[in-house]
């Protein structure tokens, strides 16, 4: 018997990361010199101590359930890493651990979104973005930004975006795939068009 998916999933496209990744494992194959410009996936081994890290934990029994939300220890030091390179001030309750920007992204949506809620995605994007958000019943919203804006989107054109139904904007700084970053000046400006708009998350996707 053919087994039916549900229309959520039925909304959502292959990714085009894993296909161009695909199609250059192909031409590899093939004999042929290819770059590959799918997956971010560094290209060099992981760093020899933090092998020796792993595999020293694995031998001390450390392979049991942690907390959900990150253990205190990974907490303190993401914590240390914030007020020593970014001046900025957190305590554990406000942070939370997990697999990947993509987890956590959707799990973004589903704790936010009902369904046809809109979200403000500017583009160029990362490719998961919509698909998340159908997922998740929602609706995206894409504004387009050209080189002559730098790729970033202007305060009027978020203003002009945002309706009733608008509960969540993603705003990602660097931008993958352009480079493209906002300045304090540029995010204060975006900041100032959501202020009193409480009903609206802002989820930033930060590298």
């Amino acid at each position: 018997m053919a087994v039916t998916l549900s229309r959520r999933v039925q909304r959502v496209k292959p990714s085009p990361t894993l296909n161009v990744t695909a199609r250059a494992a192909r031409l590899r194959a093939e004999g042929k010199d290819v770059i590959g410009l799918g997956a971010g996936e560094p290209d060099f081994d992981t760093p020899h101590y933090i092998a020796e890290a792993g595999i020293e934990a694995i031998h001390k029994g450390m392979t049991r359930y942690t907390h959900v939300e990150g253990t205190s220890e990974i907490k303190d030091a993401i914590i240390a890493k914030f007020a020593r390179d970014n001046g900025i001030q957190y305590e554990r309750s406000q942070i939370l651990v997990a697999t990947g920007a993509k987890q956590v992204l959707y799990n973004l949506c589903m704790a936010v979104l009902d369904k046809d809620d809109e979200v403000i995605i500017p583009a160029p994007y990362w490719v998961s973005y919509p698909d998340m958000v159908l997922l998740a019943d929602g609706q995206p919203v894409i504004l387009t930004s050209g080189p002559a804006q730098g790729y970033k989107i202007s305060p009027r054109q978020l203003a002009a975006a945002i309706t009733p139904k608008t509960r969540l904007v993603l705003l990602n700084s660097p931008c993958n795939p352009t480079g493209a970053a906002y300045t304090r000046a540029e995010l204060r400006a975006l900041g100032e068009v959501l202020i009193d708009q409480p009903r609206i998350v802002i989820g930033t996707d930060d590298m």
